[in-house]
């Protein structure tokens, strides 16, 4: 196993973790699914997964992660846009 790889799974790694930790996070009420945090955390991870799926790819990994990422960046968009209506 090269060092590219290394990295590149450490990395897809931390973003399944800040995905799956978003994910309970607001399953335990611990973080408002309507603000910007939730959907850019999901976005980070999400970005960090597609990172990793650079050095080792996935087709189906990287149409899901393209997914989550489309959704979220609307998510933080719609977030954003609702803190500047108020």
């Amino acid at each position: 196993m090269t060092g590219m790889d290394i990295a590149a799974d450490s990395i897809g790694f931390v973003g399944s973790i800040v995905i799956v930790m978003q994910y309970y996070l607001s399953l335990r009420g611990r973080i408002d699914t309507t603000g910007v945090a939730y959907p850019l955390g999901n976005l980070c991870g999400s970005l960090m997964v597609m990172a990793s799926l650079c050095v080792h790819f996935n087709m189906p990994s990287l149409c899901i992660e393209a997914f989550w990422s489309s959704v979220s960046l609307y998510g933080v968009i719609a977030a954003m846009w609702r803190r500047m209506r108020q």
